[in-house]
């Protein structure tokens, strides 16, 4: 019997670790910090439709939202680093979260860095049907009224969205009621029911929106106009110079190991690589702005930095 104990024991073991090439021999989690159906959501589920071959014992999107996806990677920095969990995260969550918030990570070192994989800027949207028609017009409504009735939603807090607003609230002296989403699937509906003024969104989740008329797209919170976009004037063309740049990244564990890392990276990278993914960024006005871990792990250092002197900005 303890001899049967332990065999098991070590079955169960050997079950679950990864192969020296890293191929994973179980299931393997990928995390999304926000809710079913949007931009992450998006994103990630179709790398895994596309990965799948390469994850024959499985590769499963968990939705696990909150914050603006710092529990999701709140969740993945304690858990046990078996190369078995990932997350697409934006670079917010590690550049700018644990500045604002209480956060089990304290810096862009606390995580692992498989790839970049999109990059995108928020945009400020309005229904059509709005007296908005420009962004000076929104700024200057809500300069007017000693109690602003201009509110401005955004997905999630401690995100460069709100950042955005917070930003060009204090750049223009604007009076701006901030109002945090669960997401576009919750903001949505709340923009075109009139219950805010405008919101600002990703480019992929206003898309279908847009080209319906439903929608109107007041600036882009961008250094040049968006590839995507090209006929949507920059917030700082239009006299605002605020300028936020999202970037998606597959995130693991600090300690996963480098096996593992390395399988999962070749992975994205070949999804990444495909016509499919190409064309669901290219619909969703996003780039697909590969960086390796190492590149991206500098990167996310330098929105760190830059996210730091910002919020000095806005205090």
């Amino acid at each position: 019997m303890k001899y049967q104990a332990i065999g098991a024991a070590l079955a169960c073991l050997l079950g679950s670790a990864i192969a020296e090439d890293g191929k994973p021999t179980q299931p393997v989690t990928v995390y999304v910090g926000h809710v079913p159906g949007g931009t992450t959501d998006i994103v990630m589920r179709q790398l895994t439709t596309l990965m799948q071959p390469k994850f024959p014992a499985g590769l499963i999107v968990m939705n696990r939202p909150g914050a603006g996806g710092v529990t999701a990677l709140s969740a993945l920095t304690q858990a046990k680093p078996d190369g078995y969990q990932f997350l697409l995260a934006p670079n917010s969550n590690v550049a700018l979260s644990p500045q604002v918030l209480k956060t089990p990570f304290k810096n862009p070192d606390d995580v692992e860095y498989v790839a970049e994989v999109t990059s995108f800027s928020p945009v400020l949207v309005v229904p059509s049907a709005s007296q908005y028609k420009t962004l000076a017009q929104l700024v200057s409504d809500a300069k007017k009224e000693s109690v602003s009735k201009v509110s401005v939603g955004f997905p999630g807090v401690s995100t460069f969205s709100q950042f955005s607003v917070q930003s060009l609230a204090k750049m223009s002296g604007a009076s701006l009621i901030e109002v945090p989403f669960t997401g576009w699937g919750q903001g949505g509906p709340q923009l075109l029911g009139g219950q805010v003024s405008a919101a600002i969104a990703q480019p992929t989740d206003i898309a279908p929106q847009v080209k319906a008329g439903t929608l109107r797209v007041l600036a882009s919170f961008s250094e040049e106009r968006q590839t995507g976009l090209p006929e949507v004037p920059t917030a700082k063309e239009q006299g605002f110079p605020v300028s936020v740049g999202v970037r998606y990244m597959m995130l693991a564990h600090k300690n996963t190991p480098k096996q593992a890392i390395s399988y999962m990276h070749d992975a994205l990278k070949a999804a990444m690589d495909t016509p499919q993914f190409r064309e669901l960024a290219k619909n969703g006005a996003m780039e697909v702005t590969y960086r390796d871990g190492a590149s991206a792990k500098a990167q996310t250092w330098a929105d760190y930095r830059k996210a730091s002197e910002m919020l000095k900005q806005v205090k």
